[in-house]
């Protein structure tokens, strides 16, 4: 074989391996992008049930008696709910860290800044269970 022949080989070898490395990758973040998106769209479908959580001025959240429209059982629900909402959102950061979660996160959290910032929340000591990225929003609602 000539040696053209051979550098020509070469240089379709590299191109070949350069195009499977950019199309693994582009793989890769689609399927970041789906199962996040997953994570949060589950929990889009039970604040779609649950609108009282998803927005607590629907409802009359109590701290002190640790109610919610008067009743105790709706407020571990509620707690539960957040929860849900927390885990669902630091799930999406850290699956795909190169997109808006962050941002979705930050609006979805202030609806439940009274929750955050409350003495209540901060005796459960919560906080250690999430990423630091999620602890760091959680106490910049408390701050705000």
């Amino acid at each position: 074989m000539t040696d053209f022949w051979v550098t020509f080989l070469e240089w379709f070898a590299s191109i070949s391996a350069l195009v499977a490395v950019i199309l693994t990758l582009t793989q890769m973040h689609g399927n970041r992008t789906h199962h996040a998106s997953l994570h949060y769209i589950g929990h889009c479908d039970v604040a779609l049930r649950e609108p009282q959580f998803s927005n607590p001025e629907l409802g009359k959240l109590d701290l002190r008696d640790r109610t919610f429209d008067g009743d105790k059982r709706e407020f571990e629900r509620y707690e539960w709910y957040v929860a849900r909402l927390v885990y669902s959102l630091d799930a999406a950061m850290r699956i795909a860290p190169f997109q808006s979660w962050g941002a979705v996160a930050r609006t979805q959290l202030a609806n439940h800044k009274q929750y955050f910032s409350s003495d209540y929340y901060a005796k459960q000591d919560y906080l250690k269970h999430y990423s630091p990225m999620m602890r760091r929003l959680i106490r910049k609602q408390r701050a705000a």
